[in-house]
Order: C-alpha cells, then sequence, then structure tokens
C-alpha cells in the first residue's frame, strides 16, 4: 500500500489555498461593487435634490414675479428667459436634467400653468428622513416619483388686478410714446391729461 509522497500532498494544500483565495476576492469584489452601488445612488439623490429644489425656486420666483403677479410658467424653458417685463429675468441658469435618467413630469395646475415637477422614477430612495420642512411629504416615500417639488402658487385676486393695469401702462411708457385720450388730446403715462400744469 501506497502513501502520498510529500510533492503530492503540497500540491492538494496549494490547490485548497488558492480556491479559498479566489472565493476570498469574489467576496471582496461584490462588497466593493455594492458599497459602489449604494455610494452611487446616494450622490444621485443629492443632484435629484439639488435639481429639483432649483426648478421649485425658480417657479416661485416667476409666479412672485412680472409685471402680472400670479402668473405661472406654461413651458420649462419660460424660467430660463423671462420676458414679461421690461428686463428680461433668468429664472434658471439652465434646465437640469432629471439625474434618475427617467425625465421630468410637470405638474400642472387646473389652468395648465405648471407649478412643480417630479421624476418618472419608480426606484426605491435610500433617503427617508432629513429633507427641508417643505418636504417632509418626502419622508418615507417608496419612490423618487413622490419626491413632487412644486410650490403653493401666488393667485391674482380682483384687488391685485387693478393695480397690476396701472403698472402695465407704466412699464408699456417710452419717451416720445404717448396714449391718446380720444378726444384729440394726449393724456401722461398715469392716465392723466398732459399740459394741463397739474
Amino acid at each position: 500500500m501506497s502513501r502520498p509522497t510529500p510533492a503530492r500532498g503540497q500540491r492538494g494544500f496549494t490547490y485548497v489555498a488558492l480556491l479559498l483565495g479566489v472565493a476570498l476576492m469574489a467576496s471582496t469584489l461584490a462588497w466593493a461593487g455594492q458599497s459602489w452601488q449604494l455610494a452611487r445612488q446616494r450622490e444621485m439623490e443629492r443632484e435629484l435634490l439639488f435639481a429639483g429644489r432649483a426648478i421649485r425656486h425658480a417657479i416661485a420666483a416667476y409666479n412672485r414675479g412680472g409685471p402680472v403677479r400670479g402668473e405661472l410658467p406654461t413651458d420649462l424653458s419660460d424660467l430660463l428667459a423671462d420676458g414679461r417685463g421690461v428686463r428680461l429675468q433668468r429664472h434658471l441658469r439652465r434646465l437640469y436634467a432629471d439625474p434618475t435618467g427617467a425625465g421630468w413630469v410637470e405638474i400642472r395646475d387646473e389652468r395648465g400653468g405648471i407649478v412643480g415637477v417630479h421624476s418618472a422614477s419608480t426606484a426605491a430612495p435610500l433617503k427617508r428622513a432629513g429633507f427641508e420642512r417643505k418636504e417632509l411629504a418626502f419622508e418615507g416615500a417608496p419612490r423618487y416619483a413622490d419626491w413632487r417639488f412644486s410650490i403653493e402658487p401666488v393667485v391674482l385676486g380682483q384687488g391685485d388686478a387693478a393695480g397690476q393695469r396701472k403698472g402695465d401702462i407704466r412699464n408699456q411708457y417710452r419717451p416720445g410714446a404717448h396714449i391718446g385720450t380720444g378726444d384729440g388730446g394726449v393724456s401722461s403715462p398715469l392716465g392723466g391729461p398732459a399740459g394741463d400744469g397739474e
């Protein structure tokens, strides 16, 4: 009966050690890959919050600015170049893409104005708490689509409308451009007859 030679036993030990090394390496790579994915998702969430908040802030600025307070943008590009007043206003430097890659969904009111946006992604967020006061509804949300970056728009009232009409006349007035009174006379930019010494 032959006994295993020392060389054969050494080869068996080396083979087992090699298998253990491969298994350990595979486990390390899997852990590193999972950690990288979690880090990337957390970074994407930070980008989503930044972009959504920037768009929400721009919509609020549009809603509270302009000749007629209370208007809403009908297209997100309106936030890049708001030409409603005398001066062009840029409420947003650029249109931020949805970091999830699913695309933005516009939230509109009954008149078709945009009051906010949210991602179309149905993926589950990692972040569950620690949001801003305006975003308490985000806590525990099952998907990114439930992170709704929207505003409570200012509604134009009857009292505001009368004041804004006067503001429109002043904004539209230019030196040399006069508004006729209808009887051949000339009126001042504020609506009174010009040249009456008052």
